[in-house]
């Protein structure tokens, strides 16, 4: 016996055909197994599918049936109401019609048809009005048929003809508000009915009736139904309102501040050009055009504060001290000194004021009538803030009340105009003086207008007339000290008016 030898190649063969084999039998199992998987998903989802459309035909068929019990309800009402005042009617007219000899059936037919005709004439009415038409008339017609009807039970019945002819008055009347009823529902589901106006208490409209009617007024024209929103936006609109109003208040007195501002600066500089440049045969016509301006530019709204117009000077002139004055402390004089000091006054306040003295001796006292012929060296200090030893007074000179800007500037020529005839006839210009002149030429001029003409026409050293809080004095407006310091004080006031302001 002869044994072959093994082929490897056929083994190997033989190994891969019996894999192959195995695969094939793994891959049809799990593709079976799907099928099977597929098939359980698909019955389950037709499954769920149907026992859904149950569900939903089954919801469907409730609400349907819900909707016809309660169609069928409100039927029931309208027919027991309707039908059952109809049903009256006629048995009172088939009643009178038997009376009279007809037979049962032909006096039942005639009375329905009596009745009937008020009904059909309204179910019209109703078609119309459902359909978007005029029913007016129809329904008018409709009432008048039921009118004659009852008008018919009342004559014809005998026992109880009131309650026979109101059935057949109250029939299309009750057919023509069911009709209502239903035209308003198609109305609402289209969205053509206002909302119902909003529901105040008795008692909001006893206590707080102009609100509320502002209340109520804007809710029903905007639509809201809700009392308290309707309440906020009116209390809201009350509060803009003040607001806008104390703007506009504010806004004006800004404006008025700011005409005064104007007024009282192209015032001032009118006079001190007059007074710098001498009188000009147009300062008149150019005074008249710039009030005229300054009232167009502004309105007046509040108060005026306008500082005084003291008397205009060049900057580089030096006012004369007249002769009747009294003689007035020298420069180099010094002001009595305060009875209590403290000890910061004596350490520091005190070495600088000995300084400042020294120096004006070191310069030496500057005669009056020589002040404008004469200047101090650079290196000589002036006045300082603080300086007490030439200061008669904190204010400076003429700061007085003002009148009228205006008035004062409308005044001024005559005023000039009577200042010089008053100097050439020798007599003192004065308030009552320049007022009787004025008046005597057609003029009137009140005591603070009176005063700043005064103030004006007086020039720098000349006695005029100042008004205190107690009462009314007379006297120098200024002494050789102050006067030295007149041209820088006035240059300085006329520059920051209105920054001062």
């Amino acid at each position: 016996m002869f044994l072959r030898r093994p082929d490897p190649r056929k083994e190997r063969d033989a190994l891969e055909a019996e894999r192959l084999r195995i695969e094939r039998r793994r891959l049809s199992e799990e593709a079976r197994r799907e099928d099977a998987r597929a098939s359980e998903e698909e019955a389950r989802a037709r499954d769920e599918s149907a026992r859904t459309d149950r569900e939903k035909r089954r919801r469907r068929s409730v609400e349907q049936w819900k909707t016809r019990a309660k169609t069928a309800g409100h039927m029931a009402v309208m027919s027991v109401t309707n039908i059952g005042v109809n049903g009256v009617a006629v048995s009172g007219q088939a009643m009178a019609f038997m009376a009279r000899g007809l037979p049962p059936l032909w006096a039942i037919l005639a009375a329905a048809i009596v009745e009937s005709v008020a009904v059909y004439v309204s179910w019209h009415a109703h078609v119309a009005l459902r359909e978007g038409d005029a029913a007016w008339t129809t329904r008018m017609l409709s009432y008048l048929v039921g009118a004659g009807a009852g008008y018919l039970s009342y004559t014809h019945v005998e026992d109880y003809p009131e309650l026979f002819a109101a059935c057949s008055l109250a029939s299309p009347w009750l057919w023509s508000m069911h009709s209502r009823h239903l035209h308003r529902k198609d109305l609402r589901e289209k969205g053509l009915i206002d909302p119902r106006a909003p529901k105040f208490s008795p008692m909001r409209w006893l206590l707080h009736l102009p609100e509320t009617f502002k209340a109520f007024r804007w809710a029903v024209g905007e639509g809201v139904q809700s009392p308290s929103i309707a309440v906020q936006v009116v209390r809201q609109r009350r509060r803009v309102k003040k607001t806008w109003k104390s703007m506009v208040e504010a806004q004006r007195a800004v404006i008025e501040a700011q005409r005064s501002q104007l007024q009282l600066t192209l015032t001032r500089m009118a006079a001190l050009a007059e007074e710098i440049h001498g009188p000009d045969p147009r300062a008149a016509e150019a005074v008249h055009d710039i009030a005229v301006f300054v009232n167009e530019v502004g309105v007046g709204l509040v108060p005026r504060y306008r500082p005084p117009l003291g008397p205009a000077v060049e900057a580089d002139q030096t006012p004369p001290v007249p002769a009747d004055q009294p003689d007035q402390k020298q420069v180099g004089e010094t002001a009595p000194r305060p009875r209590f000091r403290t000890r910061i006054r004596d350490r520091y306040r005190l070495p600088i004021r000995t300084k400042r003295r020294a120096r004006r001796r070191a310069v030496g006292p500057v005669a009056a009538g020589d002040h404008s012929d004469q200047t101090l060296p650079a290196d000589a200090p002036g006045p300082g803030r603080h300086d007490r030893t030439n200061r008669t007074s904190k204010r400076p000179a003429g700061t007085g009340s003002t009148g009228p800007a205006d008035r004062v500037n409308a005044l001024l020529p005559q005023g000039k105009r009577i200042a010089a005839r008053l100097r050439r006839e020798g007599v003192r210009l004065t308030r009552r003086s320049l007022q009787d002149a004025l008046r005597a030429e057609g003029h009137s001029a009140s005591t603070d207008v009176a005063n700043e003409l005064v103030r004006v026409l007086s020039g720098p050293g000349k006695p005029v007339q100042r008004a205190a809080r107690g009462g009314r004095t007379t006297g120098p407006s200024t002494g050789p000290d102050v006067a030295a310091e007149q041209p820088l004080v006035r240059t300085m006031q006329t520059a920051t008016t209105g920054d001062a302001e």
